[in-house]
């Protein structure tokens, strides 16, 4: 009996012993793993280094444009008062329409004036005019009569 005992304490401890040798095993893997990523993360540290200051010098130009934003705003509205937008009660899209109507002036003027200089090469008194007209027609005639000729020029030397 005592073999019979023996034996069993010895078939409990080979199984205690498998299943610590699996747990070192176990062990060992998770241990290997967690090493290969401490060394991924030594390897990849000066990109993140790096990565982490390029992220503080964008902060650093973020702030900075958000001062000159700031001021600039302050200017902006500073002018706004300055001008008395506020108290004749006119809102930004008040100020866009007057815009939009400036430009409307603009392009009508532009269109006007493009008329009157067809206007300005005339004479300023109707008989002069008439004295232009003729000379415009007799200038008329005369480039007919160029025409007329160059054509039967060419017509009669083809022949």
């Amino acid at each position: 009996m005592q073999q019979f005992k023996r034996q069993t304490e010895i078939s409990s401890l080979n199984e205690q012993a498998a299943g610590l040798q699996q747990k070192i095993r176990s062990s060992q893997n998770r241990q290997a793993k967690l090493r290969a990523l401490l060394e991924d993360r030594r390897k990849a540290a000066p990109i993140e280094e790096q990565k982490a200051r390029e992220w503080e010098r964008n902060a650093q130009v973020v702030m900075q444009k958000s001062n000159e934003y700031r001021e600039r705003l302050a200017e902006l509205q500073s002018a706004v008062k300055e001008s008395g937008a506020e108290e004749r009660g006119l809102t930004y899209d008040q100020l866009k329409e007057l815009d939009v109507q400036v430009e409307e002036l603009r392009a009508t003027v532009h269109k006007k004036q493009n008329i009157y200089k067809g206007y300005e090469s005339l004479p300023p008194d109707i008989s002069l005019a008439y004295v232009k007209l003729e000379e415009a027609k007799v200038k008329l005639e005369q480039l007919r009569a160029e025409c007329e000729h160059a054509v039967d020029a060419a017509f009669s030397t083809r022949k």
